[in-house]
């Protein structure tokens, strides 16, 4: 443990020399102050362990150096010692509201203000341990961070040639080879969307992904998703349909993040119906919100995990584990990106809802 630091504050120097002679030969480092803004200086140039602070000084009395020293983001956690002659119980009141640690009253004790003194420093120096392992334990995460987005990036540039490749072999005709070739297309495919699903995911939770919002018609989203899924879903004798109103109101939206949000929503509910299972998307408005139903009927999901399958890498716990648990977590921060929000409504045995709002309109920034 390093030396502690305390400084002293007090107008008369026959208090400062006498807290001296106390704490020098119990191997403190002794620092002074005449005065609150000479304290004040000190304090920010250099924060000490802690404080032993007059009350009753000129021009700034010991009340508001130590709310000024609370007040800083810098000293805000470095233990304020209150000495002072006053016994009032107001006056130690105020002295609480000021971020005061604990009181001395003159004359000062010598065993009580070791004892005192041994235990704030204490408690400091658990403090700083504590900050010193949050800060170490934020760069481990940072740095966790940013691997995992670089491995990301890496992995899709091989992903793009294969795919890439796949396409062009698809070109002839291949017979009976051709429901392999299909099934590797459709792998390809979902990695490649949970690739960019992660890396979105990245961007949103920083803050820098930036949507590109224009006005349409939600069927120009539905019809193409509900195709793309369609495919899979027939192979596995599922059924996707959608039932869109006519009068349904234009709606500005990113076109890219909820089509895939429509997509992550219909596989998962392809993913978790039986076969002959029936998959249904359909959508209303009201004066100012869309709101958009994809419902299944698979095995619905137990009300303790209705919330936890929207965190990230949250699943149901179930015998086999299934999928990334990115998917979903993608759809509720595109979601609220549009500030909206996104749920989910089941019951075991009888299948789920998911259902999202967003706003028929951006709402008007200043």
């Amino acid at each position: 443990m390093d030396q502690p630091t305390i400084l002293v504050v007090d107008d008369i120097p026959e208090n400062v020399e006498l807290l001296e002679a106390y704490l020098v030969p119990e191997k403190y480092h002794v620092v002074t102050a005449y005065n609150g803004i000479e304290a004040l200086e000190q304090a920010k140039e250099t924060p000490p362990d802690i404080v032993l602070l007059d009350v009753m000084m000129p021009q700034m009395d010991g009340f508001e150096v130590c709310q000024t020293l609370k007040n800083d983001p810098k000293t805000q956690f470095v233990p304020v010692v209150m000495v002072t002659a006053l016994k009032e119980r107001d006056d130690k009141l105020r002295g609480i509201e000021a971020g005061a640690d604990d009181f001395l009253t003159k004359p000062i004790d010598r065993v009580e203000l070791l004892t005192r003194i041994r235990s704030l420093i204490r408690v400091k120096f658990l403090h700083d341990d504590l900050e010193k392992s949050y800060v170490e334990l934020q760069e481990l995460q940072n740095t966790k961070e940013r691997l995992t987005q670089m491995i990301v990036h890496d992995l899709k540039n091989p992903l793009t040639g294969v795919k890439a490749n796949i396409e062009i072999v698809g070109m002839d005709d291949l017979g009976e080879t051709q429901e392999c070739l299909d099934a590797a297309q459709r792998s390809c495919d979902l990695l490649f969307n949970m690739i960019q699903d992660l890396l979105d995911i990245s961007k949103m939770e920083e803050g820098k992904l930036m949507l590109t919002r224009e006005t349409l018609d939600l069927v120009e989203i539905v019809s193409p998703a509900v195709r793309e899924v369609s495919v899979p879903a027939q192979a596995e004798d599922k059924e996707v349909v959608f039932e869109l109103p006519e009068d349904l109101a234009r709606v500005n939206l990113d076109r890219d993040l909820i089509y895939r949000t429509l997509s992550n929503l219909m596989q998962n509910a392809v993913k978790h119906s039986g076969r002959g299972g029936v998959i249904t998307v359909s959508a209303s408005n009201s004066d100012d919100m869309m709101r958009v139903e994809v419902q299944d009927t698979g095995h619905g999901i137990p009300e303790g995990f209705q919330e936890k399958i929207f965190e990230k890498f949250g699943q149901v716990e179930t015998r086999q584990r299934t999928g990334s648990g990115l998917g979903l977590t993608f759809c509720r921060m595109a979601i609220e990106a549009h500030d909206g929000r996104i749920w989910v409504e089941s019951v075991e045995g009888e299948g789920s809802t998911f259902i999202f709002e967003v706003p028929l309109k951006p709402p008007v920034t200043e």
